[in-house]
């Protein structure tokens, strides 16, 4: 996992004040970003720090580095030293989850054990942006992290991240992921790079569904002011769904297998019958000559041996081709041929009589494009879904910028486009 994270991006890129006189007019110009309103002054009591998580862009934002100054009438400028605005995380080079088949390709949450995760403030695992540094965080119990504050927070995706693993009934394992338990505030994601979606498997003999595609970005529960920003270069893609398996082919009929015989006495008086197992289908006889005339006769039975054949089975039906994703970037896959289907047959020295053969089984569905649902087919199963491009599955996400066909595939869901 590469990310960056820069404190006061572009005035200085490090906390203010790590030394030296701090004034007014510095303060003035580190904390107002020159907003409208603000002529050459400003006052202490603009200078308090803000904890209104519904503020947008509070002059003095709430953030780990700003814990010490004041919310109240006791401010100081000491209280200022180390003091920052915003924070910038930069994602570079590929992130994905192929170490960690449950989770998601790149984690925006808190950092976890294996250092994956937005450390904002640098604290580590068990700081203010650590799983460590705050207990019951997985039902939403970290309202001190940076992430539930209302200091900006940006987000530069510009690499690449993917998920190499389907998705999970509760929609994980995502491509790019912002935690969902933890309430979060003035999140900025800007997206340059590449966030691609898991590519579902095609429906097989043991399992005739298609697997959905894999979600490419999604948030959890969502608060006040948090945006995506959509540059033109950007590929925002939900995986494509696995195609449907193809319908096993009819069975046919059984055909019944024939085989007659002549068979001859000797000169005789009484008539003779078929061997064991042959049934008599005709007879006739005519007389042998002796001394006495026509005393005895050869005797000739028509002996027929039969047997119904097992009926033919229909041919399996193909698998279904595997979606376009960050695993299957060339796809998507078309199904397989189906196999052929089975035709009743006699053994030799047997005639066939009737049947009919089976047919052949169906070509699996064409596994789903990016962000597309895979093919479906005759059978009993279904194709799998396509991925949301964006999905913010509690609250709201806005979403502006080159919003189009080229960035942005598949479904959005509890975003709206600007």
């Amino acid at each position: 996992m590469s990310v960056t994270v820069t404190k006061n991006p572009g005035q200085g890129n490090a906390p203010f004040f790590s030394s030296g006189q701090i004034s007014f007019s510095q303060l003035r110009n580190y904390f107002t970003d020159d907003q409208s309103g603000f002529g050459s002054q400003i006052s202490a009591s603009q200078l308090r720090r803000d904890t209104d998580v519904s503020r947008e862009n509070p002059i003095v934002p709430d953030s780990t580095e700003n814990s010490q100054i004041s919310t109240g009438s006791n401010l100081s400028l000491s209280q200022f030293r180390n003091s920052i605005k915003r924070y910038v995380a930069t994602q570079s080079g590929t992130d994905t989850n192929s170490s960690y088949p449950d989770q998601p390709g790149f984690r925006m949450g808190l950092l976890d054990p294996n250092g994956r995760g937005i450390d904002w403030s640098g604290g580590g695992y068990y700081g203010k942006d650590g799983q460590g540094g705050n207990p019951g965080w997985q039902s939403g119990n970290a309202t001190q992290s940076n992430l539930g504050r209302n200091v900006q927070k940006g987000i530069m995706i510009t690499g690449t991240c993917g998920s190499l693993y389907g998705p999970t009934p509760g929609n994980g394992r995502p491509a790019a992921q912002l935690n969902p338990a933890i309430r979060v505030h003035n999140i900025r994601i800007d997206v340059s790079g590449s966030i691609l979606g898991y590519g579902g498997s095609g429906g097989t003999v043991t399992g005739g569904d298609g697997e959905d595609g894999g979600v490419a970005l999604v948030f959890g529960n969502v608060g006040y002011n948090n945006r995506v920003r959509v540059g033109s270069g950007a590929r925002i893609y939900g995986g494509g769904g696995g195609g449907e398996k193809g319908r096993t082919g009819n069975n046919g009929s059984s055909a019944r297998c024939v085989r007659s015989e002549t068979f001859r006495s000797g000169c005789q008086q009484g008539s003779n019958s078929c061997p064991g197992g042959w049934n008599q289908t005709g007879s006739w006889n005519h007389c042998c000559r002796t001394r006495r005339g026509c005393a005895a006769n050869h005797w000739y039975k028509v002996c027929e041996q039969s047997y119904n054949t097992s009926t033919p089975i229909g041919g399996i039906g193909g698998n279904g081709g595997r979606g376009r994703g960050y695993n299957n970037q060339s796809g998507p896959d078309n199904g397989s041929s189906g196999g052929s289907g089975s035709c009743p047959s006699c053994n030799g020295g047997y005639s066939q009589q009737g049947g009919s053969c089976a047919q052949n089984g169906e070509t699996g569905g064409r596994g789903g494009d990016w962000g597309q649902n895979g093919g479906e087919t005759g059978g009993s199963g279904r194709s799998g879904r396509g991925g949301y491009a964006i999905a913010a599955w509690d609250g709201r996400y806005d979403v502006y910028g080159t919003v189009n066909s080229s960035t942005v595939r598949g479904s959005l869901y509890g975003v709206v486009t600007r």
